[in-house]
Parts: C-alpha cells; sequence; structure tokens
C-alpha cells in the first residue's frame, strides 16, 4: 500500500512538477471524519483518512453487506483505541483512488455503517506534506522542498519514537500533556481516566456517552475543558472524553531501549476533530512537524 500510495501522489504532483504541489482536492466531513470517495471491490464508497492508524483496513460491514468474497491470507492483531483484537488479512482487494487502480492488501476493522469501504492510514500521510483545510473541506500534498514545515512549526510536534504516530503537546488545566493527532477521531479531547482525576476534571454529572474504537464500543464520560492551549491558539469550551470506571484508553507504547536511558514522550490520550476543525493543518507525517493556521473561509 505505502508503494503505491507512493506512485498515486507523484503521479499527481508530477502534473504540476514545477510547483511539487497537488491542485486543491475537495472532502467530505462525516461527524468529523475526512472522507474521500473511493471504489472498492467495484462498489463506490467512501474511505476515511486516519493519522492514527498505522495500516490499512477494510470495513468488515461493508464486505458482510455486499456479500464480497475475499482472499484471506491470515491475521493480524490489530489496536484501535478502545481495545486490541485478531483481525482478518485480505489480499489483492481492488481499490480505485483519485482514479487510480491498484490491488491492495489490508487487515479489515468494524465501523458502523457499509458506506464507509477502507480506512486509510500512515502509508497515506508519511510521503510527502499534507495540508488538511478544515473550514474548507478541502486538502493538498506538497513535496518537502515546497514546504519545510519543521521551520515554520508554531506547535511542539513530533514522530512518536517506535510507532512513528505524530503526537502533539497540548496544555489543559495547567499541565502539558502529549497526544496522538488522530483524524480518525471525531470528539475533541479524549484522555485516560487517571489523568482525567488528577486535572480535577471529573464530575458526577459528565454524560455518559458510547464511542466506536476499530475494534470495539467503548462507554466514556463527557465534559467541557474550559480551556486549551493548542500551539499558539487558546481554544474555549473543548469537548472532552474520558473512560467510565472500568473501561481503559489504549495506551501507545512509550519507547524505550536497554542501551539507552532515554525514553520517548509519555503519550496520554488523543487530539481530534473538534480541535482541528477551526484549521489549516500543514503536516510533515514522517518528520514529526507541523503547523497551524487560520484560513479565510471561502
Amino acid at each position: 500500500m505505502a508503494r503505491f500510495i507512493y506512485f498515486l501522489i507523484t503521479v499527481l504532483v508530477s502534473g504540476f512538477a514545477h510547483a511539487g504541489v497537488t491542485p486543491w482536492i475537495p472532502f467530505e466531513l462525516d461527524h468529523g471524519n475526512i472522507t474521500i470517495p473511493v471504489t472498492v471491490a467495484g462498489i463506490k464508497s467512501k474511505a476515511i483518512l486516519d493519522t492514527g492508524a498505522n495500516a490499512n483496513a477494510i470495513n468488515q460491514h461493508f464486505i458482510e453487506h455486499h456479500k464480497l468474497q475475499l482472499t484471506q491470507s491470515g491475521n493480524v492483531e490489530v489496536e484501535g483505541a478502545f481495545g486490541r483484537a485478531r483481525q482478518a488479512v485480505y489480499n489483492n482487494v481492488d481499490v480505485e483512488l483519485f482514479g487510480m487502480k491498484t490491488a491492495l492488501n489490508v487487515s479489515n476493522f468494524r465501523l458502523g455503517t457499509p458506506g464507509y469501504s477502507l480506512l486509510i492510514g500512515a502509508g497515506f500521510f508519511n510521503k510527502f506534506v499534507i495540508q488538511i483545510d478544515y473550514p474548507n473541506r478541502r486538502m493538498r500534498m506538497t513535496t518537502r522542498d515546497v514546504i519545510d514545515v519543521g521551520k515554520h512549526e508554531n506547535i511542539k510536534t513530533q514522530a512518536q519514537k517506535g510507532t512513528g504516530y505524530p503526537i502533539v503537546q497540548v496544555e489543559m488545566a495547567g499541565k502539558k500533556v502529549w497526544l496522538l493527532l488522530d483524524t480518525g477521531s471525531s470528539g475533541g479531547i479524549t484522555i485516560g481516566r487517571r489523568l482525567a482525576d488528577g486535572l480535577d476534571l471529573i464530575n458526577p454529572d459528565d454524560e455518559l456517552i458510547l464511542a466506536s474504537g476499530a475494534n470495539t464500543i467503548a462507554k466514556l464520560r463527557s465534559t467541557t475543558l474550559g480551556e486549551l492551549t493548542f500551539g499558539p491558539f487558546t481554544l474555549s469550551n473543548v469537548k472532552l472524553t474520558y473512560p467510565e470506571k472500568g473501561q481503559k484508553l489504549i495506551k501507545l507504547p512509550q519507547y524505550s531501549h536497554t542501551s539507552s536511558m532515554i525514553k520517548g514522550r509519555k503519550v496520554r490520550g488523543i487530539v481530534g476533530f473538534d480541535v482541528l476543525k477551526h484549521f489549516l493543518v500543514t503536516l510533515d507525517y514522517a518528520r514529526g512537524h507541523m503547523h497551524l493556521s487560520v484560513p479565510e473561509k471561502l
């Protein structure tokens, strides 16, 4: 998949070789998820672009709804926000994306509606600089010689050691916290219950809600964070969720190595759509740099 995405974006950029940038590509937002049109096994559907996914997957509900007969090659353990599960791996699934046809190997996951077919993760994001203009619902890709995001970074960002996920530092309730940047999350901030308690953010009257991860449905409590510092911006009344008693938020592993006493950043949760929706996000996924700005509404 990664080699196909590299080829795909190279083709898109090659038509604009002198500029090194694609035209703006429109996308839709569905419950905070970035979706693009895709054809899978000859069936038109939608794919979700997810910076919080390190692999690509096909929706089991899509398979069942359309009674697809796919070739399974094995199983793999897939980690979602609220749990892990062993999932099937399918080979040579026919996919058409941005007018390009290919055959992909994908694991499977469950998403509520069969209208979604694919979850597209790191292989899409890590080859080029990606600009996501949330207010105007459009995105484009550029080569790194066009935009050196590291020089213009205005929010502390890293590629997490060991996983490569993009992580960002925010400040809430007076504490600086590292969070996973997750375009596949429709919420605002999601953190572990222990951290929420330590920051005195838990109230007995917090609303009980259900949230779907890649593998399971979890019970969460929802409240409002009075203030969040996100790079140079301060946001008010941000939606914050944390697990109900007895539920757990799966944590990204903290990198460590026997040859060094230096550890990677401890990631305490997720930042999603309810925060990102205000911004033009310029992300160098592979190198761990990000710039935020507020675009003019077109």
